[in-house]
């Protein structure tokens, strides 16, 4: 998936702090390419600290090795800086070494390139230097008001101030980075802190659960995996964001070796609840993800039948058996929607009323409420369409 270029408002200027002439050129070259011109280059990190001190400069792209000390010392004395210490760098490598890695995530940079290394890998650092200088931005103005407010003797309100720059909704997405650039470094610990840090602050950040799906992808254990996932798919139909979100899910999926779908196994524990339009709303989010998946057909056929929309449900199971011929449960539920069983009209399933909701989880109840609202808008839909 290719990461678009972040807006021409975001970076205007750039250094470049590198002793090869070579890299400095490519560097350049790909700035140019995500529309940052303004860039200068500097040979060592003891005259990079002394232009950035006299400003101009919102970006940093900084060699692991420098001509008069390491990337890591030149990034630690920004951060050390009161004026320097919100500025976003990307570190670049020759290779990873792990403790490499991890020394430089402590450090707070925006991202580590290995060279030789892509323009697609490259946007996809400078967005995330973007979303940390949105953040730096953000606190800085909100501290500024406080400090203002205190400044006026208004002791009150600029207390609420100072308070509210560590529970802005900005601190979500700032540890949702955090985590990301510890899981980039292997520091999986790290991460699972950070990831839970951010939903803590907004239980429906799909991404941060996303995040701890693929932490514990890489730690080996499938079960933890499949069930953020499975939260991650809750939250995504919750906040309606299936569309923005989907290609994200498409790859947190890829190297499940059993092609786990999180929608259809959610859509699934609605349908044994007898929550039929949330139910449907799920397993087509579930066909979005995996379109020749005969499982979520077969389910979305159940959940339409209890719904009392046997011409969908025909139409579902009909595609679910194109797919998959020999399913014998899917088979039956055809005779029986079709009218050909041998006098059994027992329904696809128990017909109960669905328990009450109000003991469930406020993210369940959520998902069944906005799910139901969907399905409901998706049917009406089709019998306009038919009746025109």
């Amino acid at each position: 998936m290719t990461v678009p270029h972040p807006p021409l408002t975001i970076f205007k200027t750039a250094l470049i702090v590198t002793d090869s002439e070579g890299h400095a050129r490519i560097d350049r070259e790909f700035l140019k390419r995500a529309r940052i011109p303004a860039a200068r280059h500097v040979t060592s990190g003891i005259e990079g600290l002394a232009l950035l001190r006299r400003g101009g400069f919102d970006l940093v792209l900084c060699d692991a090795a420098l001509a008069d000390m390491d990337g890591r010392d030149f990034v630690a004395a920004l951060r050390a800086d009161a004026g320097l210490a919100g500025l976003p760098v990307i570190l670049t490598m020759l290779d990873g070494r792990r403790d490499e890695v991890l020394a430089a995530v402590r450090l707070g940079v925006a991202g580590i390139c290995l060279r030789p290394y892509s323009q697609d890998t490259f946007d996809k650092h400078l967005l995330m230097a973007a979303h940390m200088a949105r953040f730096t931005a953000s606190e800085k103005a909100a501290l500024a008001r406080a400090a203002r407010k205190e400044a006026a003797g208004e002791t009150e309100p600029a207390a609420k101030g100072f308070a509210a720059v560590a529970e802005a909704p900005d601190a979500a997405p700032k540890y949702f980075e955090m985590g990301m650039l510890a899981l980039a470094g292997r520091d999986y610990e790290r991460a699972i802190m950070a990831f839970h840090r951010a939903l803590a602050i907004n239980e429906l950040f799909v991404e941060a659960y996303l995040g701890l799906a693929r932490v514990w992808q890489a730690k080996g254990s499938a079960r933890r995996f499949r069930q953020y996932m499975k939260q991650a798919a809750s939250a995504c139909a919750r906040t309606r964001r299936f569309i923005e979100l989907r290609d994200q899910f498409i790859d947190a999926l890829k190297n499940d070796d059993v092609g786990f779908n999180p929608f259809l196994a959610l859509g699934n524990e609605l349908l044994r609840e007898r929550h039929y339009t949330a139910a449907v709303a799920l397993f087509r989010h579930a066909l979005e993800l995996a379109p020749r998946n005969a499982d979520a057909y077969l389910g979305l056929s159940k959940a339409y039948h209890f719904l009392r929309h046997p011409d969908l449900a025909e139409r579902a199971i009909g595609k679910s058996l194109a797919i998959n011929s020999r399913n014998e449960e899917a088979q039956a539920i055809r005779k029986r929607l079709s009218g050909r069983h041998d006098g059994d009209t027992s329904p696809l399933l128990p017909q109960i009323e669905a328990p009450d909701v109000s003991s469930y989880p406020l993210l369940l109840r959520g998902v069944l409420y906005l799910a139901g609202k969907a399905a409901d808008t998706l049917v009406r839909s089709k019998r306009q369409a038919r009746a025109a």
